[in-house]
């Protein structure tokens, strides 16, 4: 019997394909493995998804679990971690800010608060108090994210008015790049 290793598909030629010229990275539910792990053990069963109380896991390209913050935050209950048989999460102590590689970070060109509106729809909805506020002279007060106290919840994204928050994949495992704020 001629036995080969399962073929997975490209996911950067998914995107090309689909009009995805920048390359979105699919943001996996908390705790997940590294992306050539995770999607080697995802049996792309959908358990993790039907297990999301806030409901904001999706089935996305290739039938794996993403998830979409435009439906709303992460509330890091781990319920899709607990429900999933493949074992395509880390297991072990579960803390908040180990729960994955990402963090948010504000487009200061597209957000109303840099632009003189006074806006602080983000600011109102970090639990973590990551988004701060600074008064201007003159001016409408303007965001201030402290990256070290980012969940990457993604809370703050579904309500952003203006669409100027993203999550994006933080590539040191000490998180200490910093994000344009």
């Amino acid at each position: 019997m001629n036995q080969t290793a399962p073929t997975f598909p490209d996911q950067h030629r998914r995107a090309f394909l689909r009009g995805r010229l920048r390359g979105r990275e699919a943001i996996r539910p908390p705790w997940a493995l590294p992306e050539a792990e995770f999607l080697e053990k995802c049996s792309r069963c959908g358990d993790c998804v039907t297990a999301c109380a806030e409901q904001v896991l999706v089935i996305g390209d290739g039938g794996y679990p993403e998830v979409d913050f435009a439906r709303g935050g992460c509330a890091m209950c781990g319920d899709c971690v607990e429900r999933c048989r493949a074992g395509a999460f880390r297991q072990g102590e579960r803390a908040i800010g180990d729960a994955w590689l990402h963090r948010v970070t504000i487009d200061s060109n597209a957000c109303m608060a840099m632009k003189g509106v006074v806006c602080r729809t983000c600011g109102d909805l970090c639990g973590e108090r990551a988004i701060r506020f600074q008064l201007r002279v003159g001016g409408a007060a303007v965001p201030l994210l402290d990256v070290s106290a980012c969940t990457g919840c993604g809370e703050c994204i579904a309500l952003c008015p203006a669409r100027a928050i993203r999550v994006d994949h933080v590539q040191d495992q000490s998180l200490g790049g910093s994000p344009d704020a």
